[in-house]
């Protein structure tokens, strides 16, 4: 069977997918990691984005993480911003050197008797006849890479200084600092996260709500959002009482919305309070 892809995707080495060292959700994070990687081999999304698209909390993030850096797949640093305040961290990916190895697994795991590279491999039978070797080969680089130039989705060319320039912006635009004294750190830093690495994305059109917007219309609407749109944002998650699958998409509708909604939802509450007084 041939194997096509219509969008980005991520390759991992077959000994990682392979490790018995590994726990099924160290292969899961790590993975979710690569796919954020960078030409560079470096990825800084956030605790929550990586818990969103791992389908798991974002505690245990935090855990299987601490994990990998001291098992070596991967080496994190800490960033903060000209202020001093804590942003996403960057991960740099370890596990691409053709010399990596996990401790206690210097070769293949057992179990593993064929561990020939896909293309010297036999054929099943009744299989189409295989391609030339030369294109058969996957390629060496593990992290996200085009196959051709109409791949839109992959964020290769964000450098970790246009995140924390765009962060930096977005701070001042919301009067962050200020923000921080009523709210929790936390939650603003995931909420400017979302915003720096829509802004900052290089695909064509941004999901929101299921539609898809051109970028340069988000861009402009998420740079024109201000302190009191955050507020609002932050007053409707906190009374949202539905369960929410994914946060970080949620956050983005929220605040793409904001302008919009804003008005009428403080309306709709001045005249329940009203209602509710007469």
């Amino acid at each position: 069977m041939k194997i096509t892809y219509d969008t980005g995707f991520t390759q991992m080495p077959n000994n990682i997918l392979r490790s018995h060292t590994l726990k099924p959700l160290h292969k899961v994070v790590l993975s979710v990691i690569c796919s954020y990687s960078n030409s560079s081999n470096i990825a800084f999304p956030s605790y929550q984005t990586i818990a969103d698209d791992s389908g798991i909390s974002r505690r245990k993030v935090i855990d299987v993480i601490s994990e990998l850096v001291t098992l070596g797949c991967i080496k994190k640093t800490e960033r903060r911003s000209s202020k001093g305040d804590h942003t996403a961290n960057d991960y740099e990916v370890l596990i691409g050197s053709p010399d990596f190895s996990l401790p206690g697994e210097t070769s293949a795991p057992p179990g593993n008797e064929n561990n020939s590279p896909p293309d010297e491999q036999p054929s099943l039978p009744g299989s189409e006849i295989s391609a030339p070797r030369s294109e058969q080969r996957a390629p060496n680089q593990y992290i996200n890479k085009n196959i051709n130039n109409s791949f839109n989705n992959i964020n290769l060319s964000i450098t970790a200084n246009e995140i924390d320039a765009m962060t930096n912006r977005i701070k001042e635009n919301i009067d962050y600092d200020i923000l921080c004294e009523r709210y929790s750190g936390d939650m603003l830093d995931e909420l400017v996260s979302v915003m720096a690495e829509t802004i900052c994305g290089n695909s064509k059109t941004v999901r929101i709500a299921g539609n898809d917007f051109a970028r340069e219309v988000v861009k402009s609407q998420l740079l024109k959002i201000n302190s009191e749109h955050i507020e609002y944002v932050l007053d409707c998650i906190k009374k949202n009482t539905t369960k929410i699958k994914n946060i970080k998409a949620y956050m983005l509708t929220c605040i793409y919305n904001a302008p919009q909604t804003i008005s009428s939802f403080y309306t709709a509450e001045v005249n329940h309070d009203l209602y509710g007084c007469g």
